[in-house]
């Protein structure tokens, strides 16, 4: 099955509009945007003629980061770092200009750290001291000039960092998440459905665990993803109901790759020789029916940017029921106690695999309301 493209990979209609093809390498992608945004903004400013256009520069150099939510964190730490600096070093010149620099700079950067950690700041802490110690020492007599500018060239060159990732090979962290776990969720449904296909012990277990280890990477990878995708979700992203999905989404898919490791971990169990071919073929059918549902899963939730229900087909649940048949009886009172315990303990993995599903899809609901 083809892997879904992700947002990363499609031309924006900007890009599209100038002839411009998408680029396969995001490190390339993410060099060529910067290199253009800056020649954009050179370029702009040269024709205002406005002094300092310096500083609109750096402002993109400083928080263009590669995703959208990244960067309007960045920006808003260094537009707030900015502005406190600029706000202590105009009125601490005239309060305590007259002071000896080495007495006077100190109380003006030790002002700015108390209010930035106010804001808890973190990048635009550095960014506010920066703006003290600069227009202390080196605009100190154009203060009234230097310090609108300064502003108005960083307001500008974060507002079109930001504006250069909206348009061109959109980078967007949220698109990301989403793909992503659309993605995580095809995987782990065809590495269910491999799991139950027949093929030799050996190989199954070598194939299963170099899927599972794969399984794990993808999901951390997106779990490291996750908080700029939070970001651009807004102050309150853990109420957002695509926050909730994405938790939901993580931890289902977290569980059944413990899952499919522990059933490639379990002792063998000779299903054919301890008469129990009937209770192999519900478990086999039970873990298909799994693997489909993870696909309906994905299906349902990439048809559109909203969310939408689960799958309204039924799901395949796990008939415990079926383990009481006679035959299944008179095939247990042979098993010693130690081929019970292995028998019992796929079933076990595969009951918290259908509780898993079944939990799952209630939470979804509860999310949509």
């Amino acid at each position: 099955m083809p892997r879904p493209a992700t947002a990363a990979a499609q031309p924006s209609p900007a890009a599209a509009a100038i002839g411009i093809e998408p680029m396969t390498s995001p490190a390339l992608r993410d060099t060529v945007r910067l290199a253009a945004t800056v020649t954009v903004v050179n370029g702009f400013a040269s024709l205002t003629g406005l002094p300092f256009a310096l500083y609109a520069s750096l402002a993109v150099l400083s928080v263009t980061v590669g995703n959208y939510g990244n960067t309007l964190e960045l920006g808003r730490q260094r537009l707030v770092g900015t502005t406190v600096g600029a706000v202590v070093v105009f009125f601490g010149y005239r309060a305590w200009g007259d002071l000896p620099l080495v007495v006077a700079l100190p109380l003006a950067l030790l002002l700015a750290r108390l209010i930035a950690g106010s804001f808890r700041l973190t990048v635009g802490y550095t960014v506010c001291c920066f703006v003290v110690v600069m227009g202390w020492l080196t605009h100190d007599q154009q203060l009234d000039s230097w310090i609108p500018l300064r502003l108005l060239w960083t307001a500008f060159g974060i507002l079109m960092a930001l504006l250069s990732l909206r348009l061109f090979w959109p980078t967007r962290a949220r698109i990301q998440q989403r793909e992503g776990l659309l993605q995580l969720l095809m995987d782990l449904g065809q590495s269910l459905q491999q799991a139950v296909q027949p093929q030799p012990q050996v190989q199954r277990r070598l194939e299963l665990g170099q899927q599972v280890r794969s399984l794990r990477i993808e999901l951390l990878s997106l779990r490291n993803q996750r908080q700029g995708a939070l970001l651009e979700l807004g102050s309150l992203a853990s109420q957002h109901p695509v926050a909730k999905m994405w938790t939901l989404l993580d931890q289902a898919s977290e569980a059944l790759i413990l899952d499919l490791d522990e059933l490639r971990r379990l002792p063998n169990v000779d299903w054919q020789g301890w008469g129990l071919q009937g209770d192999y073929s519900i478990g086999i059918s039970f873990v298909q029916g799994v693997a489909q549902r993870l696909l309906a899963w994905q299906e349902q939730l990439s048809d559109s940017l909203q969310l939408k229900p689960p799958p309204s087909s039924p799901r395949s649940t796990l008939p415990l029921e079926a383990l009481q048949s006679p035959e299944s009886l008179a095939a247990y009172q042979l098993l010693n106690p130690k081929q019970l315990q292995r028998v019992a303990s796929r079933w076990m993995v595969l009951n918290r695999m259908d509780e898993t599903i079944a939990s799952t899809e209630r939470q979804w609901s509860a999310i949509l309301g």
